[in-house]
């Protein structure tokens, strides 16, 4: 699992379902971040959207 307490703003985040994510917002409590999309193969109607993302959905940040 990744340390979601390491990440800023600005950090991007690879998904498991495939899609990638700017982090916008992050708590600090190690379990959820607030991203936006900026790829979505599964639904490209995400992209643009914000929405909390979950330490599990989280496969790689960099």
């Amino acid at each position: 699992m990744i340390n979601l307490v390491a990440l800023k703003p600005g950090d991007t985040v690879q998904l498991k379902d495939g899609s990638t994510g700017e982090v916008v917002e992050n708590p600090q409590d190690g379990m959820w971040i607030m991203i936006r999309y900026i790829v979505s193969p599964a639904d490209p109607d995400l992209v643009g959207t914000e929405e909390l993302c979950h330490a599990e959905q989280v496969a790689d940040a960099g």
